[in-house]
């Protein structure tokens, strides 16, 4: 059991992803204005993203403190009338949130069994939540198991970095992509792209698509949705 998963992403025509080397777009427009205008048209109210993603909205990196109790180690759900998730996978317990959401998004991490006491001691004392998905690393497929029997999500929008995407993809677990192609080719070497498989590559290409639909938007934006047709899987 699993979320219907979308991987939205705005990308050059390469496909690159960093848009902070991206000149401003044709007409004035702002990448992460475009980002956001498209993913919110699909209503859905809960992503998910890796652990370099999710440090941006981490906040700084704070100590700490020695846990004063044992924690159990066990799924914690903060909010139980959360409608809104933001999602992210930290197997190490590296990010320190100290508030419990992201713009009025709820906060749920992706933890391993190696994280900390105090770093679950912290998440709890911020209201935050999280759930256990592997003993060293997140393993996305329990993640998604999870996302969708615990919290209830039947939708989830996946917007991480290239190597979250890729391992998603990789695992089968993307249902459709949702690519919006800005008029810049970026050409930089070893530039993050909207899937990085981890590892040696794949004998074969990860997924063939579908194209569900496909839009012109203004300054020669391309919007394309596919459906994932086969995966590799793992």
């Amino acid at each position: 059991m699993k979320p219907y998963v979308i991987c939205h992403m705005c990308t050059t025509i390469d496909g690159r992803i960093l848009s902070n080397r991206w000149s401003r777009l044709p007409r004035g427009k702002d990448p992460g204005e475009l980002f956001e205008s498209t993913a919110d048209s699909f209503g859905i109210g809960a992503w998910v993203v890796g652990t370099t993603t999710m440090r941006e909205f981490a906040g700084r990196n704070v100590k700490l403190k020695k846990a004063r109790r044992r924690v159990e180690r066990s799924d914690y759900i903060a909010d139980r009338r959360a409608r809104r998730f933001a999602i992210g996978a930290d197997a190490k317990g590296a990010l320190r949130f100290q508030k419990p959401d992201v713009e009025g998004d709820h906060v749920v991490l992706l933890v391993s069994s190696r994280v900390s006491d105090g770093y679950l001691a912290h998440l709890q004392d911020a209201g935050a939540s999280y759930l256990f998905c592997g003993k060293r690393e997140v393993d996305v497929k329990v993640a998604l198991d999870k996302i969708r029997r615990v919290l209830g999500i039947r939708r989830l929008m996946l917007e991480g970095g290239g190597t979250f995407n890729g391992e998603m993809l990789h695992a089968g677990l993307v249902d459709e992509i949702s690519q919006v192609v800005v008029p810049v080719v970026d050409g930089g070497r070893g530039v993050t792209t909207i899937f990085d498989i981890p590892g040696d590559p794949p004998p074969k290409a990860a997924a063939a698509l579908r194209l569900k639909s496909h839009r012109t938007l203004p300054g020669g934006v391309s919007w394309f949705r596919y459906r994932v047709a086969r995966r590799s899987g793992r």
